[in-house]
């Protein structure tokens, strides 16, 4: 294994890259795909990380795993600095969390039954969609290239809507319907 495959970048940009996922992992509540817009505003827009195609590579990709922010994390790191990216990048996303749980673990079982703490969560989920629908609007108009995007992209929508369908069974759908249509 080559140094450039293990360790892409200096320990500068290893550096930046742990302290972006520190970040992201501060904000990672109520599950990974809620940070998607996070994520995508930072890794793509901000930073260029990623360009939008791999973002939504990286995004395709991690829906085919438990834990989707952290596929997308080790993705995203193994893109910026190899091996040694993907680690830093990935232990970064969690961290956080991890340490505000081990702290906070015996105070939320009381809290949580509070009926202004209760209102408060429940205040944010209009906010949440809010942000999904937008970020799934952005990715869709740069996934959308033909009027074929367009229509397996609405029978994918379908598909989960309605029949629950697997990500991992789309997205090979996708990927035949792809190779048999082309671009």
């Amino acid at each position: 294994m080559g140094r450039s495959l293990l360790f892409g970048v200096g320990a500068k940009a290893l550096g930046s890259l742990a302290w972006v996922f520190l970040k992201i992992g501060f904000v990672f509540f109520g599950g990974g795909f809620l940070l998607i817009p996070v994520l995508q505003n930072e890794l793509v827009r901000h930073r260029g990380w990623l360009t939008q195609a791999q973002f939504i590579d990286g995004v395709a990709i991690s829906q085919l795993t438990p834990g989707p922010v952290a596929i997308l994390a080790t993705f995203c790191g193994f893109v910026r600095g190899g091996v040694a990216g993907a680690v830093i990048a990935t232990v970064a996303a969690f961290l956080p969390a991890f340490a505000l749980m081990c702290m906070l673990t015996h105070i939320y079982e009381r809290a949580r039954q509070m009926d202004g703490v209760r209102k408060v969560m429940d205040s944010f989920l209009p906010a949440i969609v809010g942000l999904l629908v937008a970020s799934a609007v952005e990715i869709g108009k740069a996934s959308i290239l033909t009027p074929w995007h367009a229509v397996l992209g609405f029978v994918a929508l379908v598909a989960f809507a309605r029949f629950n369908v697997s990500p991992a069974l789309a997205i090979l759908a996708g990927a035949i319907a792809g190779v048999l249509i082309g671009k």
